[in-house]
């Protein structure tokens, strides 16, 4: 009899990812930043960014640092990709934080 389904049931399932929201401010402008990650591990998961319309700018794997995503973004609005190339391009300009 383990094939039955007992309706009555009504524990809820833990959600398989994760959103943590927040609005970054640069130079004036803010920008919505979206962390998401797996519930069963925490440490993978990726980031978007979004401008004030609600528009995608760009999106990266792994949590990176506030002070990382403050460049990536700067490197966006002056018309720079946000790959690693030009992530790295933004580090030797003096950017801060972990580029991974």
């Amino acid at each position: 009899m383990s094939d039955v389904i007992n309706l009555d049931d009504r524990r809820k399932t833990k959600p398989a990812v994760a959103h943590v929201d927040r609005v970054l401010t640069v130079f004036g402008r803010e920008y919505g930043l979206r962390r998401t990650f797996w519930s069963s591990n925490p440490a993978r998961g990726w980031l978007t960014v979004r401008d004030a319309r609600g528009e995608m700018m760009f999106a990266r794997v792994g949590d990176l640092p506030d002070a990382t995503v403050v460049s990536l973004i700067e490197a966006w609005m002056d018309g720079y990709s946000v790959g690693r190339k030009e992530a790295a391009r933004t580090a030797a300009r003096g950017g801060t934080g972990d580029i991974v």
